[in-house]
């Protein structure tokens, strides 16, 4: 009896201009170098079992796992990939598939090189008369599969604008949020400082937002608003006179940054003295904290875990 057929690739080449590629380079601007090893984890895993591979609900865990990144960062990152071209949005659209042109042509030319039987037929966006290519994720004019039979279509290749590249309308909602109440909070509290925020969001904007409530929750997420006021260096008193703005607040990393106390203001407190009602210095935090969000979000939306 025959061995059975190995599909999966046991590697696969990176291409020595990869960083030049103009996607890969907005990529990393709009999820930082850590989506670089998000997408990189990914293509080992499409190759170890052919040309493609299916979402999966897990597949946040199993990289975030792998990573020790945020599920909703690892998911920011895939949506972003999906918007840039790195991955086929019209087969990810219609059948939950990630795969691309360019990883469809890589598979195939190493498996001629291996001399190996690898027949590309489902979820194919190369037609048989093409031939491989070795670079990196070309711009891709991807052919529509419908079962066996390839079909061309043309696909818009236009990179969506910068707003929309950090997440969109697919990106899962964490809860409920009044996006215009929320708007009015933070413009109110931070008086300016960090610009005007006006609505209605963008799809980004709410992807951001959704991502960074879904992972810290709203109490944090107000809590990061009030650092982010307190902060001397994030208003504009360092060196470069720099200020930070509401965007660059909600990024990834940033957020983790600002709530985490890497801004705050040497040998300060964030919050007044304990008043006699509070036990201790952690309840009046969290007790303020709690009113702070509750501001924000109003006081049936924010639990008082």
């Amino acid at each position: 009896m025959g061995r059975s057929r190995k599909n999966g690739l046991g590697y696969f080449p990176f291409d020595v201009d990869l960083f030049q590629d103009i996607r890969i380079r907005k990529l990393i601007k709009y999820q930082s170098g850590k989506a670089i090893t998000v997408y990189a984890l990914l293509l080992c895993i499409i190759y170890k079992d052919g040309y493609y591979m299916r979402w999966d609900k897990e597949l946040p865990f199993i990289i975030s796992e792998q990573t020790g990144f945020e599920e909703a960062y690892i998911l920011e990152v895939i949506n972003s990939c999906l918007k840039l071209g790195l991955f086929s949005n019209e087969l990810y659209e219609s059948d939950g598939i990630l795969t691309s042109k360019g990883i469809q042509e890589r598979y195939k030319k190493i498996c001629d090189l291996c001399r190996r039987n690898c027949e590309i037929s489902e979820f194919s966006v190369i037609s048989s008369e093409e031939k491989p290519i070795s670079s990196e994720e070309k711009p891709i004019n991807s052919a529509k599969s419908t079962q066996r039979k390839e079909k061309k279509s043309k696909v818009n290749n236009t990179v969506d604008s910068d707003e929309s590249l950090v997440c969109g309308t697919s990106q899962p909602h964490a809860e409920h949020i009044d996006y215009s109440e929320l708007v009015k909070f933070f413009n109110e509290e931070t008086k300016g400082v960090f610009g005007t925020v006006r609505t209605p969001l963008s799809d980004s904007r709410k992807g951001m937002i959704n991502a960074r409530i879904k992972s810290y929750g709203k109490k944090t997420f107000a809590d990061m608003i009030h650092r982010a006021y307190q902060s001397d260096f994030l208003k504009g008193q360092n060196k470069k006179g720099w200020t930070a703005s509401f965007d660059w607040l909600i990024k990834p990393t940033n957020f983790e940054k600002v709530i985490s106390g890497n801004y705050d203001n040497k040998n300060s407190r964030n919050y007044p003295a304990i008043p006699n009602g509070a036990k201790s210095r952690e309840e009046q935090t969290d007790r303020e904290i709690l009113e702070y969000a509750a501001k924000a979000f109003g006081k049936d939306t924010v639990s008082s875990k």
